[in-house]
């Protein structure tokens, strides 16, 4: 699979879909909204691919925003802004295994980033669904949402940090040992 597939896939549409998924299932649920799937099942599924796409494409640019803070916090220990320049300009005949892996770890980093602020949505809209579902347990459903939502808000911010230093640690490390 091409890596622009894989990276749309990864950083755009899947947490596009876990963002928005419950929200499109209380309003199917909670409406007379079908979405087009009654009369045309083909624009529904468009409908649903465009909103994740777009769902997706806006906590792309979020993550964006957390990362260009986390460069700016490591900058004096890694000269990121450097190190980045550095790794965009060297050419090769044979690109290095490094330049490979560290493509992934950026595609790693943005699913990070992108599920971090998917995780909100996706449990708050999960939480009230069952909530609705099971009214007589609001109190329980709310105190386990938030457990959940802390809980994989920490997670998504602590895996995307570490992944984030092993990048500029590698890119530093790598543009070091090309040069010499």
């Amino acid at each position: 699979m091409p890596t622009t597939l894989t990276r749309s896939l990864l950083v755009v549409l899947i947490p596009g879909i876990v963002a928005i998924a419950p929200w499109l299932l209380a309003l199917v649920q909670y409406t007379s909204a079908t979405l087009g799937f009654d009369q045309n099942a083909p624009l529904g599924y468009a409908l649903v691919f465009s909103a994740a796409a777009v769902a997706g494409s806006v906590l792309e640019g979020l993550a964006s925003h957390i990362e260009v803070r986390w460069d700016r916090q490591l900058e004096s220990q890694f000269a990121v802004h450097e190190n980045w320049y550095a790794y965009l300009s060297r050419t090769f005949d044979h690109e290095p295994v490094g330049y490979r892996y560290l493509s992934r770890m950026v595609t790693t980093l943005y699913f990070e980033l992108a599920m971090l602020l998917a995780t909100p949505p996706f449990v708050i809209g999960s939480g009230l669904l069952a909530i609705l579902r099971f009214p007589r347990h609001a109190w329980w459903i709310s105190i386990v949402s938030l457990v959940v939502l802390v809980g994989t808000i920490l997670y998504f911010r602590w895996q995307a940090h570490c992944t984030h230093k092993v990048l500029c640690e590698t890119r530093s490390d790598l543009n070091r040992r090309l040069a010499s």
